[in-house]
């Protein structure tokens, strides 16, 4: 397959096709995917719970989101190790929802991130998201992390905060206010021993993850400190028992509520669902396909990126019609995933099963999970999800701008929310960008310059070599420079062999500066054009420039015509003063 086909493809399951094809699938490759999906779904049983706890809502619904849009992107995605689920970034982006339309507005957002993820794989988006700047991924994971810290105050210091304000700045006044007037110590012991343990297991180098181990020890602590009175809260007493049964199609009672609702009703909650599905997508593909790129450089393998665009949004419309939320490519459990042996998507699908197994073998244990170490669950994976060193890394080696638009996309997630975050982000690395690419435009004064022969050219003749592209940002820069040039000139001869771009906007600016040069007098010459400025200039038409403006293919060919023009002013002033000899 060639390097365009591999970035242009779109196939449903491009993954596990792509393995099989190319390696075939043995048990010894079944036995590989079984442990490694064993692993990797052990793992996701607590932090799906927790990232669900987090949202608000029920963790059955974490583990719903695991088990559908794990096993079906798993199949029908476009990477080999990718494992998909609740990730902490989408966290923050479902507060609002669920706090506005509860587990509805969470489903219906959700179905919408899926759809717009499959519009952007079929209109071949996934080589484009790899053109975001870093620094507005990173100032929206670390924005991201931090409000997701924040927010455990509430369950890791036991609070129990009940109706918080929406707005995070005001929520977090609130919770800090009670952490210093109400802090339940039991509460703030699990929570903290938690996250030392965790910590800790993982300096270890212990190959299995350490949040089950540490899960399990803390659930321990809270129900023999609960028998003397700790009154530490657990998952069962704030939502209730997890259900032993499947995830059931919800498509039919989503379908019933839309139309129950009023037409009023129902643009005003698109109109606050669609901004939030938005920005889910782009997150989602960017995260997604930021953490295939990963398990590729690590294994020498390669995805099809518009094939896991694909794949994540037909596995968010089926995590939302089964009850579930918005997933993406969780790259701490895909990374998992590789490190314990797996070779294709059967792993991912095994991981899946995994977790439907707990729910039915294990909901009358998971109940006991104390919140606050889900809470430090929730808090160790968002600073791992964060990268904090790189961005750090980032603000000290990088330029100016770059750290003014990683800062803009940090505080406006922390002031705003992350919709908004994107906005900015986006217009400021553009501005940024745009402004780096025109100074590239340079102008170079060719006279006398030892690598062009130009002696040919008459001395009453400029010659300048304009290099980078000619669009709107740098065009009128250039041919400003010029036109300050005009005065005292025959002639000017441009070389445009280094020009790559011509735009509507450089062709604006070329026009005036010709028009400017012709009422002085002046001719214009262009040579050595490319082809894009030349087919730019020629369906603008050629003759709308007038009759002293000209086009040659080389520039001996354009000095020679200078020379030609000038050739008869010489002959017509030597007649004129031999006449007036005696």
């Amino acid at each position: 397959m060639s390097q365009r086909t591999h970035l242009t493809s779109l196939k449903i399951g491009y993954g596990l096709r792509d393995f099989v094809q190319k390696e075939g699938y043995n048990r010894h490759h079944l036995g590989k995917d079984i442990i490694a999906g064993l692993t990797v779904g052990i793992l996701a049983i607590p932090v799906s719970m927790a990232l669900a706890t987090g949202i608000g809502i029920s963790p059955i619904y974490g583990l719903y989101t695991a088990i559908v849009a794990g096993f079906v992107t798993a199949l029908a995605g476009g990477s080999r190790y990718s494992i998909a689920g609740p990730t902490a970034s989408f966290v923050i982006l479902l507060i609002p929802v669920a706090e506005s339309y509860g587990l509805f507005g969470v489903m219906l957002v959700s179905l919408l991130t899926g759809l717009l993820l499959m519009l952007m794989a079929y209109y071949r988006f996934g080589r484009w998201i790899e053109y975001i700047p870093e620094t507005i991924i990173l100032g929206f994971t670390t924005g991201i992390a931090t409000i997701i810290i924040l927010l455990q105050i509430n369950y890791f210091f036991g609070l129990a905060l009940q109706d918080l304000p929406s707005n995070f700045l005001e929520r977090l006044a609130v919770m800090l206010q009670a952490m210093v007037l109400h802090i339940h110590w039991p509460s703030a012991t699990i929570g903290l021993a938690t996250l030392v343990f965790m910590v800790a297991w993982h300096r270890l180098n212990i190959r299995f993850p350490g949040h089950l181990p540490g899960l399990i020890v803390a659930s321990l602590l809270t129900f023999y400190w609960n028998q003397e009175g700790a009154q530490v809260a657990t998952i069962g007493q704030l939502f209730g028992e997890i259900p032993h049964y499947l995830p059931s199609f919800q498509g039919v009672e989503l379908a019933q509520q839309l139309t129950e609702m009023s037409l009023g009703s129902l643009w005003e909650m698109l109109k606050f669902l669609l901004p939030i599905a938005f920005a889910l997508a782009l997150l989602g593909a960017m995260e997604s396909l930021f953490c295939a790129a990963i398990l590729d450089s690590t294994a020498g393998t390669r995805h099809s990126p518009n094939s896991e665009l694909l794949g994540q949004g037909v596995g968010n419309l089926f995590s939302a019609l089964f009850g579930g939320f918005a997933s993406s490519g969780a790259i701490a459990r895909s990374t998992t995933n590789l490190r314990a042996g797996a070779v294709s998507p059967v792993a991912g699908m095994v991981h899946a099963l995994v977790v439907l197994f707990a729910i039915f073998f294990l909901a009358g244990l998971l109940v006991h999970l104390p919140l606050p170490a889900m809470s430090a669950l929730l808090i160790l994976v968002a600073w791992r999800m964060s990268e904090f060193p790189r961005a750090i890394a980032l603000i000290r080696s990088s330029e100016r701008g770059d750290t003014f638009v990683f800062l803009a996309c940090f505080s406006v997630i922390l002031v705003l929310d992350v919709v908004n975050a994107v906005i900015a982000g986006m217009i400021l690395a553009s501005i940024l960008f745009i402004k780096e690419i025109a100074e590239m435009t340079k102008l170079q004064n060719l006279r006398g310059h030892k690598r062009y022969d130009c002696e040919k050219l008459p001395a009453d003749w400029a010659i300048y070599r304009i290099q980078g592209p000619l669009f709107f940002a740098a065009a009128d820069r250039i041919f400003g420079e010029l036109s300050d040039n005009l005065p005292g000139q025959k002639g000017i001869l441009l070389q445009m062999d280094a020009v790559t771009i011509l735009d509507s906007g450089g062709l604006s600016a070329l026009r005036r500066f010709v028009t400017i040069a012709q009422r002085q007098g002046v001719e214009v010459y262009l040579s050595e054009l490319q082809f894009q400025p030349l087919r730019t200039l020629a369906r603008y038409g050629l003759e709308k420039f007038g009759p002293h403006f000209q086009l040659f293919s080389s520039l001996d060919d354009a000095q020679n015509a200078a020379q030609n023009l000038s050739q008869p002013t010489a002959e017509s002033s030597l007649s004129a003063e031999l006449a007036r000899t005696p």
